[in-house]
C-alpha cells in the first residue's frame, strides 16, 4: 500500500511598512491553521526602490523550497482567512472566492482576479518561471502570472462569454484613422433608441495618457459615446444640461463580440437612460434634461471626435449593424435584439428602424442606410470584414477554492477617482498588454532564472521566517 504523502505549505507574504497588519496577519494565521504543516516567510523590501510584489514572493519562493515546501501560498497581508482551506492542491488555485470589506472600502473580485491569495504547487510555479520580476510599484504583475500560466499550458478553469458574431461581412475600423461619419438625426425632445452589433480587436496603449478609451459611435463636443477602455469595461457616457457627466459602466469583458442597446426616454417621467449588454440590463440613471445632442451636424462610428487635437478615441474593431429607434424599446423587444446573430433586424422586432446600417452594404466609400429613409455614412479608411458566427468564447480563469476573507483597509492604490496613485501603475498596465499581444512572450526569458537581490537578512523568530532584500534592477 502507497504511503500517504505529508505535503508542507509555504505561505509566503511580501511586506513593507504596515507593521500593525503584519502582526495581525500572523496571529490570525497562526490561530487559523491547525491540521497542515507550514511555515510563514515574510520577505521584506529594504530599500528605496518601489515596492515589487512579484519580485519579493519570488524571494520568498526561493526559500520555501529549500526548506522542503512542496506548494506554496502567495498571501498578501490584508486579507484574514475566515473559512477556507489551506490544503494541498495538485493544480493551481485561487482561494478568494468571498470578501469581507470595512465600510468605504471596496475590492474588486472579479473573474479573472488572480491576486491576494493564490496557491501554486512547487513544480508548476517553476514550470512558469515564477512572477515576474519587472512590474515594480502597484499592479499588473498578477495579471502577468495569469498570462504565464496560460503560455505554459497550465490548467485553467475557463468562463463562456456570450458572443454576437455572425456569418457576414461588417466595417472593420483601424484604430488609427478609419471612422464612418452619420448624418446627426438625435434630438434630445425625443424618445429614441440605439442598438449596435461590434467587436472589440485590440486594445492600443499610449504611454502619454492617463487611460485607454475607444468610441463605438459617438455623437461629439461633449461626447455622447459607447465606449471601451484598457479595464475591458463598456460604458455610455452622455451628459446633463448643467454639463456634469453621467456614465453607466460594465463588468469587466474580454475582447469580442456584443450587442449594445442604449433606451433615451425623454418624453416621460422620470426621464431615464438604460444600457444593456447582450439583451440583459447593465444599469440606469434618471436625469432632469439632457444636453443638446442635435447640435453637431454629424454623429461618428469607430472615433470619439476625429478633429479634435487630443483623445479622439480610435477603435480597433468593426461594427456588424447599427440601428435606431425612434421610440423607446421595451425590455422584450431588447432581448430579442440582444439574441439576435443572424436575422435581419426588420424580421425581429415589430417597430422599424428610422436608420439602419449593416456592414455588408458599402457602396463604394457609402454605408447604405437600409430604412430607405436616406441616413447614408461615409466611409473614411473602412474596409469590409468577413465574419464567423460564434455564440461563446472561452476566457482562462483560474480555478478556484471556496474560501471567505476579510479585508482589511488600507490606503488606495492603483487607478482611483480617475487617475492613477503612481504613473508607475500606468507603465504596468501598457507593459501588460504589449505582453499579452505579443505572439512571441515566453515566460522564460526572465522570472525565476533571472533573480537577482542581495539578501541583507535571514532570520527566524517565533517560528516565522523573516527575510529582508534589497532589490536590484
Amino acid at each position: 500500500m502507497e504511503k500517504k504523502k505529508n505535503h508542507k505549505l509555504g505561505i509566503i507574504v511580501p511586506y513593507r511598512d504596515r507593521p500593525e497588519q503584519l502582526d495581525s496577519f500572523i496571529k490570525a494565521i497562526k490561530a487559523y491553521i491547525q491540521d497542515i504543516e507550514y511555515s510563514i516567510i515574510v520577505v521584506e523590501q529594504e530599500d528605496e526602490n518601489d515596492f515589487n510584489r512579484g519580485k519579493l514572493l519570488n524571494i520568498g519562493f526561493v526559500k520555501a523550497k529549500e526548506i522542503g515546501c512542496d506548494y506554496v501560498i502567495f498571501h498578501d497581508i490584508d486579507m484574514h482567512p475566515i473559512n477556507v482551506s489551506y490544503k494541498y492542491s495538485d493544480r493551481v488555485l485561487h482561494l478568494i472566492t468571498e470578501l469581507n470589506t470595512p465600510p468605504g472600502f471596496e475590492r474588486d473580485n472579479f473573474d479573472e482576479y488572480f491576486g491576494g491569495v493564490t496557491l501554486f504547487p512547487v513544480d508548476i510555479f517553476e514550470k512558469i518561471n515564477g512572477y515576474s520580476n519587472e512590474f515594480w510599484g502597484w499592479g499588473f504583475e498578477d495579471d502577468n502570472l495569469m498570462l504565464r500560466c496560460v503560455q505554459n499550458n497550465v490548467i485553467l478553469d475557463k468562463k463562456i462569454v456570450a458572443q454576437k458574431s455572425r456569418s457576414s461581412m461588417a466595417a472593420k475600423f483601424n484604430g488609427a484613422d478609419s471612422l464612418v461619419v452619420c448624418p446627426n438625426i438625435f434630438n434630445t425632445v425625443r424618445d429614441f433608441t440605439i442598438s449596435t452589433t461590434f467587436s472589440i480587436d485590440h486594445v492600443h496603449t499610449k504611454e502619454n495618457e492617463v487611460a485607454d478609451i475607444f468610441s463605438v459611435f459617438s455623437i461629439p463636443g461633449f461626447d455622447t459615446s459607447l465606449n471601451y477602455n484598457s479595464f475591458r469595461n463598456f460604458s455610455f457616457q452622455f451628459w446633463k444640461k448643467d454639463l456634469s457627466s453621467m456614465n453607466i459602466a460594465s463588468d469587466h469583458f474580454p475582447e469580442g463580440t456584443y450587442n449594445a442597446t442604449i433606451v433615451i426616454n425623454n418624453r416621460s417621467a422620470p426621464k431615464r437612460v438604460s444600457f444593456w449588454l447582450n439583451g440583459n440590463q447593465v444599469g440606469w440613471l434618471n436625469y432632469d434634461k439632457m444636453m443638446d445632442i442635435k447640435k453637431a451636424d454629424n454623429f461618428f462610428l469607430g472615433v470619439g471626435d476625429p478633429y479634435r487635437e487630443e483623445k479622439q478615441l480610435w477603435m480597433d474593431g468593426s461594427i456588424s449593424t447599427f440601428t435606431v429607434y425612434n421610440e423607446a424599446l421595451d425590455q422584450l423587444q431588447i432581448a430579442r435584439l440582444g439574441a439576435n446573430v443572424n436575422r435581419s433586424v426588420w424580421e425581429v422586432i415589430e417597430p422599424k428602424p428610422i436608420l439602419y446600417y449593416d456592414g455588408k452594404f458599402i457602396r463604394g466609400n457609402e454605408l447604405i442606410d437600409l430604412s430607405g429613409n436616406g441616413y447614408h455614412g461615409t466611409c473614411v479608411n473602412v474596409k469590409q470584414v468577413e465574419t464567423e458566427y460564434s455564440e461563446t468564447k472561452e476566457v482562462p480563469i483560474p480555478y478556484r477554492r471556496t474560501g471567505l476573507f476579510q479585508a482589511l483597509k488600507h490606503d488606495e492604490n492603483g487607478y482611483t477617482e480617475g487617475y492613477w496613485k503612481t504613473w508607475q501603475s500606468r507603465v504596468n498596465q501598457i507593459e501588460y498588454y504589449k505582453q499579452f499581444y505579443d505572439t512571441k512572450f515566453n515566460s522564460n526569458k526572465e522570472g525565476l532564472n533571472t533573480l537577482y537581490y542581495e539578501k541583507l537578512n535571514d532570520k527566524v523568530e517565533d517560528d516565522v521566517i523573516y527575510i529582508k532584500a534589497a532589490l536590484t534592477n
